[in-house]
């Protein structure tokens, strides 16, 4: 867990590591690890999600940078999956963008342009909609869950609850099996109104919950 510090200091995880505040995670090296079977890329694909109080975009993990990642979070890495993984989350996380592009229309008149602040992994938190796909849907929990802060124009940042589904029902082009369900957290009584303007969003999520094709998009 991280220590935030009020004093001008860099933000440390709980052994020390310097943080990132934009992702609570450590800069990721390049160079090989110790447990590593073969060498891997270290290109990082640029990603279409504008960072705010920058003028590019964010820029994804090198497959090198994700392997780093995985170990460091105790998670089985394979090298020589890594080229699938870092793709499969790169589509993930493109489709999360569109998801939140799909809510910001809402607002397109007064903010054209959001972008993404920070965001935060949460998985062992169980959102209110994971919580019913585990009493309901075949799908179960979702085998993660970010929280992305969405800053609107300058105007407000919005929190957006992102659960990710393994869900073989999916029906995504890719074929990944991988339903991604976004939607503005009920932080103020603004996202609840914006969750009343897009029923036929709350109908496709129940439909896809029970039948799948959530991967066509959410």
């Amino acid at each position: 867990e991280a220590k935030p510090t009020n004093d001008g200091c860099p933000m440390r995880s709980a052994n020390g590591e310097v943080l990132n505040p934009r992702n609570m995670m450590p800069e990721m090296p390049q160079t090989p690890a110790a447990t590593q079977s073969m060498d891997l890329k270290k290109d990082r694909e640029v990603s279409s999600i504008p960072k705010t109080g920058e003028a590019g975009n964010w820029v994804y993990p090198s497959p090198q940078q994700f392997y780093h990642a995985l170990l460091r979070k105790n998670k089985e890495a394979e090298a020589e999956a890594m080229d699938d993984v870092v793709f499969a989350h790169n589509v993930t996380n493109e489709r999360s963008w569109k998801a939140v592009l799909d809510w910001e229309k809402l607002h397109s008149k007064s903010c054209p342009t959001p972008s993404l602040l920070r965001f935060v992994g949460r998985q062992k938190d169980l959102s209110w909609g994971g919580w019913w796909s585990k009493q309901l849907s075949y799908r179960g929990v979702p085998f993660d869950r970010h929280d992305w802060f969405v800053d609107r124009c300058g105007q407000r940042t919005v929190r957006y609850v992102i659960d990710y589904y393994d869900d073989i029902k999916a029906g995504d082009a890719e074929d990944l099996q991988i339903t991604v369900e976004a939607r503005p957290a009920i932080d103020t009584t603004g996202d609840f109104l914006d969750r009343l303007r897009r029923p036929g969003w709350q109908l496709k999520r129940m439909w896809t919950a029970f039948f799948g094709g959530g991967g066509k998009g959410q």
